[in-house]
């Protein structure tokens, strides 16, 4: 059980449905194996208020299922939770490729029109011997 004694907390998790805000008197269940995060959540106009909070074990309750319960909760535990993890982990790992797929592909644009602005100069450089800057921006008139 998560208490909060002092100030108020931002609070979320994979199995929470929604991200909550916790304050002084507060409590939340959080299973065993659940991950929360806990982020001091202010009032407006308040800064680095300090949070207390605490947790407290619960001893759970006298089920006639037991080992049917345990077995729901290694499955939770060892496979659907790892799970999970590695899925938001590949998502990440595919933002994070199309994000450099983006670069590259801008980077390649600018490579390609620095050689072709390079290659036009000196195409123009050859063809008329007598000048000798040739001037590749827009607006230009030299």
């Amino acid at each position: 059980m998560l208490r909060i004694a002092q100030g108020r907390v931002w609070l979320t998790g994979a199995a929470l449905a929604q991200d909550l805000v916790l304050q002084a008197g507060d409590a939340l269940a959080v299973a065993v194996g659940q991950h929360v995060v806990l982020e001091p959540w202010g009032w407006p106009g308040e800064c680095n208020a300090p949070v207390l909070f605490r947790w407290d074990h619960v001893a759970p309750q006298p089920h006639r299922h037991q080992a049917r319960t345990r077995v729901a909760r290694d499955w939770e535990l060892g496979v659907v939770q790892p799970l999970q993890e590695l899925v938001r982990a590949l998502a990440g790992a595919g933002r994070a490729v199309g994000a450099a797929a983006v670069q590259v592909t801008a980077a390649t644009g600018r490579l390609g029109a620095g050689l072709a602005g390079f290659a036009l100069g000196r195409v123009m450089a050859t063809a008329a011997p007598g000048e000798k800057e040739v001037c590749m921006k827009s607006g230009c008139s030299a």
